[in-house]
């Protein structure tokens, strides 16, 4: 068996200039860092008499003979991707809910990636790998998403991403000393609204709308950097909570669904007890909710939202990984009988 695992991200700045409807036109950044919950995907190729020659375990449980049988999008471009034809039981889990705004259907397609390989005896680099990721979400399953979570959970850290016009990319890892990053760390608060939705419906509507919106994003845009000075430049750490209050504001401008009332008032909730900026996160209409809080403030904060699940995050995760692997004989014996089948 085979376990590979992939970090959900938090994006900070930037959110919008990563689809290629934006930078193939206007170049984009953006500034995010992975945090320690992991999406978990496990491979194991099937003993050749089983029934059905595909299992796939998520929100169905699925057995079928081919993989153009096989629901999951992922799962099904995957295999078919990287040309894997032996049986294979797959199964994943992960740490926070998925349609919340976290970066989890990347995450999981690196992940699944990283694994497949991993029973392949290969390993691709994470460049490989969030390049992959990208293709299927992008041009295989005709997802309406941008490039910045596939990155996230291949690399991992703390990063600013520049995006040149032809799709290629640029990282600069932010190296913050322990204590600054302690510091920063402490005045993060991850809120959970209870709403999952799909990313790509709001997507669509926030792309449909880049002609009319086009400030916004190019002031997102140009945020990646400055969040990025305040912390290096060891600048006093509300100027970062003031900056993500100013990215609120120009995001929830993008398009109608990206906010409602019911979020609206979980974020006044926020600044009157302590917060000095946040943000939904992912493409808007539900999901999780970052705060910036005064310092000594996020207990504070946290008390006055004890009706909402309040999750614990460190910054500057590691990227995707494979855990566990198993070459044993049966495993190899199996691939080679599904080989001449």
């Amino acid at each position: 068996m085979i376990v590979a695992k992939a970090p959900y991200r938090i994006s900070f700045f930037g959110g919008g200039s990563d689809y290629p409807e934006w930078f193939h036109e206007h170049g984009g950044a953006f500034l995010s860092t992975a945090i320690d919950h992991f999406v978990f995907v496990s491979v194991r190729t099937k003993a050749p008499f089983d029934k059905n020659k595909y299992r796939v375990l998520w929100r169905l449980f699925e057995e079928v003979e081919t993989r153009d049988d096989i629901q999951h999008p992922v799962v099904r471009e995957a295999l078919k991707m990287l040309d894997i034809t032996s049986s294979m039981d797959i199964s994943y889990f992960g740490d926070l809910p998925s349609g919340t705004g976290m970066g989890s259907s990347s995450s999981f397609t690196v992940a699944l990636l990283a694994a497949l390989y991993a029973s392949l005896d290969k390993d691709p680099n994470d460049l490989e790998l969030a390049r992959e990721a990208i293709e299927i979400e992008r041009e295989r399953l005709k997802e309406t998403v941008g490039i910045q979570d596939q990155i996230a959970a291949a690399f991992g850290g703390f990063n600013h991403v520049k995006i040149q016009n032809d799709g290629n990319f640029s990282i600069t890892k932010v190296l913050l000393p322990s204590s600054r990053l302690k510091e920063f760390n402490d005045r993060l608060l991850l809120v959970y609204t209870g709403v999952t939705r799909h990313a790509s419906i709001v997507a669509k509507t926030k792309v449909a709308n880049f002609g009319n919106t086009s400030s916004s994003i190019k002031r997102l845009q140009a945020m990646a950097s400055e969040g990025r000075e305040i912390l290096e430049n060891n600048e006093n750490l509300n100027k970062f909570g003031e900056l993500l209050h100013e990215a609120w504001l120009q995001k929830r401008d993008l398009a109608k669904n990206i906010t409602n009332d019911t979020i609206d008032q979980l974020y006044q909730r926020g600044l009157d007890n302590g917060a000095i900026g946040g943000k939904l996160l992912g493409a808007g209409g539900g999901g999780f909710m970052l705060f910036f809080v005064e310092e000594g403030m996020r207990t504070v904060l946290q008390e006055h939202l004890n009706d909402y699940a309040i999750v614990p995050l460190n910054v500057a995760a590691p990227g995707v990984s494979v855990s566990m692997k198993d070459n044993s004989k049966h495993t190899q014996l199996y691939e080679q009988i599904w080989k001449r089948k």
